[in-house]
């Protein structure tokens, strides 16, 4: 129970004991042997004085306790001080204690019963507590979990979010998870102030990964060198785990840094991802043969696909950070590799621009083994290839490939990441060419679902240091938390005064940053407890043997507000969606910049910074527009909006809540919106700049072939003509379960071999995942999205 995990037993008082918890004492089958006998022994109250006898109490520990009402009265007292931690209240007197343990004891008299339970017990003293006024203590007192039905449901793969997460498996580990996501999203709730807790209960905004608030920060990006400077420390403190010096050849480094992101894992809720991936890994292919270095690549892509440690027994959500040769801003940059800095003074000198062959040969090896695909010929969703477009290659060093004839020119390996993304879809593109991305002059990237990070000199006077890697100092882009906002409700509340639509999503905004507090206030007293071991590691320095610095810098981490349903926020304020009339479009834009403003002018005034972003919401979209369904005062207006299947989600609102509806995604255009792709990239590029915590353009694709150069060359039109930041195509496939045969579109049965036992492939937000998966919502908006061919793309 929560008071057990945050507070221990030498923190009651001399006289306190430390009796059995009451949540120890459980419901179990009552037998004949278990009924009291008429000569049970009297038991003696705190005063003294003689009452009749109760029945015992049995506990999950297995014990038969004969009853104690001190139990009741030390758990009070225990327990409660959660109050002053959580609620900033006073914890319960001793004398309220034993009057409550008085109390709850002539009533279970009354009830007469020959059976007695913990959890019985608790609700009775539960009862009391809210009869007395004391919600906070009756939050902090009260039980969380599920019932034993609810239980098996999960166990059998049905239940409390089934369908909630795609990339999660049909295992016994997701069975744990799910039960244990169950437990900490009612702790977390009830500790949270209950103006809080209903904002997101009741679907004004939505808290994401709610089971991991008081324990985990969000997701992060990691600086390669960390680990090839100090070397592996898988549990963070070097006592469960063995302690790996730097690694000195390349096939330790590739398996450290595989097991750095899996040990991530362990600390994160979301996402873990290495920018600038081959530059850093460069220095350990020197002299290896291309058939070595193809190897060595193939061993990292099944490592991360084939490593099912992630929460709940799932593939460890990972992305990797491409460029196709060595960006300007390192070229002049001492390696870090084998545990030195190369500059000289601890290594002779040696900068990543020595190691342009190694990327290059890299990059080309990792697009090879992605194209090859798996033993069943599927594609690889993870690590996720977040293919950098940036300044630096647009044109080649002629130079170079004068002297390197037989090396792939810059121009070549994109061009392989587009054969990938019209064999799989696989790719994502980092689009660094607009200027407000400032590639060139700082560090920027996309990872997790597309979320996006940043460093530069201007914000960070300490970015010199981190370049070079001094004393340690380096760079840690990551996200605390991220909550997102039901924006269509807005519009509904503000029945289309614009004012009131913008003080609305301020307003949201606002709340949302008291939970970011919450969250800082939880997370600030878990590093203090060393709960977060491999993100707070302070491995030795194997050069100076003194403490190294600290893996996350976690005051470096952004706290991200997420929109969702700009389409319908607009649709429902002007009667037009953003592509159907400019005055829908320019409120979209104005929405959006009023939100940007305003968090800025929050972050000021917090210290926090606080991004804008689109969100992902593989289970929030739907969830928003389900929970509008249901609330009386909203469900006739977000009829006219909501997307999907509205009449068959009314006729099942009443038997469940994973229906086929949906709000669309962040600022995008709805799924279906019948434009030309053109008038799709006219429109959403437009947001990109705006929403400086990250967006995402999807472009579904519609052909069972589509040509790559047709692919590379709309690819580059929008790098270099739009403000699209983050974009990627798209495709549908069909996996022959028997066969082991994959095939292009969503087929109801294997083209080869005729079987029915299939399953299909698609992007769901920002990864490639199994469609059987998803839930009501999403497969709905599969369904519906518009499809292009290459002839279009053109």
């Amino acid at each position: 129970m929560t008071g057990e995990t945050l507070l221990h037993d030498d923190q009651l008082s001399d006289n306190q004991s430390t009796q059995t918890p009451l949540e120890e004492l459980s419901v179990s089958p009552l037998h004949d042997d278990d009924e009291l006998s008429d000569n049970q022994p009297v038991q003696k109250t705190l005063d003294g004085l003689s009452i009749s006898p109760l029945p015992k109490v049995r506990t999950t520990d297995g014990f038969i306790l004969n009853w104690d009402r001190n139990i009741i009265v030390n758990r009070l007292l225990k327990e409660t001080k959660l109050s002053e931690i959580f609620y900033s209240k006073p914890s319960i007197t001793k004398e309220e204690a034993v009057d409550i343990a008085k109390e709850a004891e002539k009533i279970i008299k009354k009830m007469n019963i020959k059976f007695l339970s913990g959890p019985l017990i608790r609700e009775i003293v539960n009862n009391i507590l809210l009869d007395r006024g004391h919600v906070e203590w009756r939050n902090i007192m009260t039980r969380v979990g599920a019932s034993v039905y609810d239980a098996y449901e999960i166990d059998t793969g049905y239940g409390f979010e089934a369908n909630d997460n795609a990339n999660q498996l049909n295992n016994a580990e997701t069975s744990h998870k799910r039960k244990a996501d169950k437990m900490s999203k009612e702790q977390n709730l009830l500790l949270m102030p209950k103006e809080l807790a209903d904002l997101h209960l009741n679907g004004d905004f939505h808290i994401h990964d709610l089971e991991y608030m008081g324990t985990r920060p969000f997701c992060q990006d990691w600086d390669l060198r960390y680990f090839f400077y100090y070397g592996l420390m898988p549990d963070g403190v070097g006592t469960q785990s063995s302690v790996a010096k730097p690694a000195k050849n390349a096939e330790v480094a590739f398996l450290h840094a595989v097991k750095a992101m899996g040990s991530a894992q362990t600390n994160f809720a979301g996402g873990q991802g290495f920018y600038n991936f081959l530059t850093f890994m460069a220095p350990y292919l020197e002299g290896k043969s291309e058939t070595e270095i193809k190897q060595l690549m193939q061993m990292f892509v099944y490592e991360m696909m084939q490593m099912m440690c992630a929460r709940g027994g799932q593939t460890v959500f990972s992305s990797v950070q491409l460029s196709p040769g060595v960006p300007k801003l390192w070229r002049n940059i001492p390696i870090v590799a084998m545990g030195k800095i190369w500059d000289g003074k601890q290594a002779p000198l040696r900068t990543y621009g020595e190691f342009e062959k190694e990327v290059r040969l890299g990059f080309k090896a990792l697009m090879d083994v992605m194209l090859e695909g798996d033993a069943w010929g599927k594609p690889f969703s993870f690590p996720k290839p977040e293919i950098s477009i940036e300044p630096d290659f647009m044109e080649e060093d002629k130079e170079f490939n004068r002297t390197h004839p037989d090396l792939p020119t810059y121009k070549e390996l994109y061009r392989m990441t587009f054969e990938l993304a019209a064999k799989f879809g696989t790719p994502y593109f980092d689009n660094q060419l607009p200027e407000y991305r400032g590639a060139g002059k700082g560090i920027s990237c996309y990872q997790c679902c597309a979320y996006q990070f940043s460093a530069n000199p201007t914000d960070d006077v300490e970015f010199n240091d981190k370049l070079h890697f001094k004393d340690g100092k380096h760079f840690s882009m990551g996200s605390w938390m991220v909550l997102s906002l039901n924006c269509p409700r807005a519009a509904y509340r503000a029945e289309h005064d614009d004012e009131k639509l913008f003080n609305e999503l301020k307003s949201l905004m606002n709340k949302g940053v008291e939970v970011f507090k919450i969250k800082r206030k939880w997370m600030n007293n878990l590093i203090k407890k060393n709960r977060i071991p491999f993100a707070a590691q302070r491995p030795k320095d194997p050069n100076t043997g003194e403490k190294g610095a600290m893996a996350v810098d976690f005051e470096s981490l952004v706290y991200t507000i997420g929109v969702v349903g700009i389409n319908e926020m607009v649709q429902y304020h002007t009667g037009y969606q953003i592509h159907q009339s400019p005055d829908a479009y320019k409120l979209a834009i104005r929405a959006m910049f009023e939100m940007k403003m305003h968090a800025q002018k929050l972050s000021r005034e917090t210290g926090m910074e606080i991004a804008l972003a689109r969100t992902p919401a593989e289970t929030t979209a739907q969830r928003f527009a389900v929970s509008d369904l249901l609330h009386k005062e909203y469900a006739g207006k977000a009829e006219s909006t909501i997307k999907g299947n509205v009449q068959a989600a009314k006729r099942d609102l009443n038997q469940t809540h994973d229906l086929p509806i949906y709000y669309t995604n962040g600022t995008h255009l709805p799924p279906d919106a019948d434009v030309s792709l053109p008038e799709r990239i006219r429109y959403e590029h437009t947001f990109f700049p705006i929403v400086d915590g990250g967006n995402i353009m999807h472009i579904w694709l519609g052909e069972g072939k589509p040509d790559p150069d047709g692919l590379q060359e709309l690819a580059m039109y929008i790098a270099k003509n739009t403000q699209t930041g983050y974009f990627a195509f798209t495709r549908d496939m069909t996996v022959c379960i028997d066969e082991g045969y994959v095939a292009d579109g969503l087929l109801d049965r294997c083209p080869k071999c005729k079987s029915e036992n299939v399953q299909h492939l698609s992007r769901i937000t920002g990864y490639l995942q199994s469609v059987e998966g998803w839930n009501k919502g999403k497969r709905q908006e599969l369904l519906d999205r518009k499809r292009y061919s290459t002839q279009e793309l053109r």
